[in-house]
């Protein structure tokens, strides 16, 4: 299925692109109905800028304007309030798919872009009452309604901050189906990251996620800081159906621009796509994981076939060191006097008592 909306790890590819409008000024706003918001701003020493927002989808920057002819009555309120308002801070809350403009007139103002779901877009006062909000909506625990406190959705964990200990204590505990479903679910990173942290920390996407090792967790933090940093200064990676900020293991885009906002530009999210075309690119998807299947198969036999040879070429000194071995098992002697004998071999690089495992430098 084509990308049509962003992760919270993309949101905060795009929050980190953005921060250059800071101490900038919001100059007019638009509204297409029931398509998307375009905000045009300033920013200081480099003039006009477009940001687009598609409300349940994604965000990014523009260089394409369509101005309706009508503004609607949702537009006309955020012009009424934050025309002209500068821009003091832009960031998102928490590792969720929500990002806050700081604005200020005369007072000031939060604007706040929830992308999950259908989408909203909330703004508040300096007493955090709803002034304007494109959908009003009721959940479980919130209530989005002119008037009404604002109080942002539950977060989940926070993936920006996670620990080696945290996360080995979470995935201990969890009850999903294997290791990638936890990693997307428990800590929000989606589908995609899930499985490129597995890939990249080489670890086994479909163990149980109970099963992790500490120096599995370790592996796993790793990789997400070094998402954080990747993310810093993200550029645009467009394949057939994904766009990401940084490059993907052992994928090969079919383009790459400068920015993550100008790869999001080139989505057309009010596009339909034919069932057949749908079916078609599962095939496809298919056929690519098994042929990647197939290649670490192939690199798995290669690699077997040379450590089956190398023990055959070395077959009679191995046999010997095994007879030593096993002979001073029969004598009743320790494993720290086999470990002293066997230390004057020269090849044995590391004796493991504790696993009793030899390590031979062949």
């Amino acid at each position: 299925m084509p990308k049509n909306s962003i992760t919270s790890l993309e949101l905060a590819a795009i929050v980190n692109e953005l921060q250059f409008l800071i101490r900038g000024k919001l100059s007019q706003i638009y509204h297409q109905d029931k398509k998307e918001l375009m905000f045009q701003l300033h920013a200081q020493g480099q003039g006009k800028q477009l940001l687009k927002i598609i409300p349940g989808k994604y965000l990014c920057l523009t260089k394409k304007k369509e101005a309706p002819l009508r503004p609607s009555s949702y537009c006309m309120q955020l012009r009424k309030y934050i025309n002209n308002s500068t821009i003091n801070r832009i960031y998102q809350h928490h590792a969720d798919r929500v990002i806050v403009f700081e604005l200020e007139k005369a007072v000031k103002f939060r604007l706040i872009i929830e992308l999950y779901a259908k989408g909203n877009l909330i703004l508040i006062g300096e007493d955090d009452k709803i002034i304007a909000a494109l959908h009003r909506q009721k959940f479980r625990d919130r209530e989005v309604r002119v008037g009404e406190t604002y109080k942002f959705p539950e977060s989940s964990l926070n993936w920006e901050d996670i620990n080696e200990k945290d996360l080995f204590s979470i995935l201990k505990k969890s009850e999903k189906k294997n290791l990638a479903t936890a990693i997307a679910i428990e800590f929000g990173l989606g589908g995609l990251y899930a499985e490129e942290v597995c890939k990249l920390s080489n670890v086994d996407k479909a163990k149980l996620p109970s099963e992790i090792t500490k120096e599995e967790a370790g592996a796993i933090v790793k990789t997400i800081k070094q998402f954080l940093e990747q993310i810093k200064t993200p550029e645009g990676y467009i394949y057939d159906e994904q766009i990401t900020p940084f490059a993907l293991f052992e994928e090969k885009e079919t383009e790459k621009l400068d920015t993550y906002s100008a790869a999001l530009d080139t989505l057309n999210p009010f596009k339909t796509v034919s069932p057949y075309e749908s079916k078609i690119n599962t095939i496809k998807r298919m056929v690519a994981a098994q042929e990647s299947a197939i290649r670490k198969q192939e690199k798995a036999i290669e690699l077997n076939t040379k450590k089956g040879e190398t023990v055959y070429e070395n077959y009679a000194p191995l046999q010997k060191m095994l007879d030593v071995v096993n002979t001073l098992i029969r004598e009743g002697k320790e494993w720290k006097e086999i470990e002293s004998e066997l230390k004057k071999v020269k090849k044995i690089k590391t004796i493991d008592l504790k696993n009793k495992k030899i390590i031979i430098d062949l």
